[in-house]
């Protein structure tokens, strides 16, 4: 067995290019959102976001969201993922539902439905500037809440928007 035990790795010509092999997480940052979001309109709207900025032009970056929603009463809560102003991992059934995610309710139901949201996409966003990503949200036929139940303000439960830089 051997050991390679070092304090400080510098690139040959430049210490800030060090090559990682394929698949090596570069940076990870987090945003997240502690209160909860109220939604009453079909208009979307940023319920949380997180820069990064690549260090390689080639690099992808995983962007993971997690959280809850609550919707009641054939009421639906719909997610778009966003790289700046461009959507991104949306389907492609056609107009205003191409999202990336959603939280509806059951028609029949008079409760209020709290269901869990997970949403991951691999970008490619190929540049080195500043990148945005986020998460917006809008309800359709009502009220609904990200991050909480709809009808207790006590309940607050975190949002949060991940991503990582992923060699290539």
């Amino acid at each position: 067995m051997s050991t390679l035990s070092v304090d400080t790795i510098q690139g040959q010509t430049t210490a800030a290019n060090v090559k990682m092999p394929a698949g090596c997480i570069l940076q990870t940052l987090q945003g997240n959102r502690t209160t909860f979001f109220v939604s009453s309109s079909s208009t979307y709207a940023d319920v949380v976001e997180q820069t990064i900025t690549p260090k390689y032009s080639t690099s992808k970056i995983l962007i993971t969201v997690s959280g809850i929603g609550s919707a009641q009463n054939n009421n639906a809560l719909y997610f778009k993922l966003l790289r700046g102003s461009t959507e991104i991992n949306a389907g492609t059934g056609g107009g205003y539902y191409n999202v990336a995610g959603a939280i509806t309710s059951d028609n029949s139901s008079s409760g209020f439905d709290v269901k869990g949201m997970s949403i991951q996409f691999l970008d490619s966003p190929s540049t080195t500037n500043a990148t945005t990503y986020k998460l917006q949200c809008a309800a359709v036929n009502g009220t609904a809440r990200v991050g909480g139940r709809q009808n207790n303000t006590d309940i607050a439960v975190p949002t949060n928007i991940t991503v990582m830089e992923i060699s290539v």
